[in-house]
């Protein structure tokens, strides 16, 4: 949790394993605000953080997702971000198994 200028932040990691490294990717970035946004899961969000390493010979890209629903609070959680942002990968070609966690 992040507390700043009276908002309190949830702060999620999240990791997608990709064909190819990858350091960042604003359009992936703009579709998971837009989705989170849509199911008024959040009013604010930060991406950051950005990470790309090798694991068992997978790529993976991590970032952190600093989100703030203003109105409320509550409705960011775990379970409404993974809904929110459940299929989002079919979109991205070489992106898979993506798993978010609250940091």
């Amino acid at each position: 949790m992040c507390i700043s200028c009276d908002e309190t932040s949830q702060i999620f990691s999240v990791e997608i394993v990709t064909r190819e490294s990858v350091k960042n990717n604003i359009d992936l970035y703009k579709e998971i605000a837009q989705r989170l946004f849509q199911n008024k899961v959040i009013s604010l969000i930060n991406v950051g953080n950005n990470r790309a390493y090798a694991e068992n010979g997978k790529h993976i890209f991590g970032f952190e997702l600093h989100l703030t629903n203003r109105h409320n609070p509550a409705d960011v959680t775990l379970a409404n971000v993974e809904n929110a942002l459940q299929g989002l990968l079919t979109q991205f070609e070489g992106y898979s198994d993506m798993q978010i966690k609250m940091s």
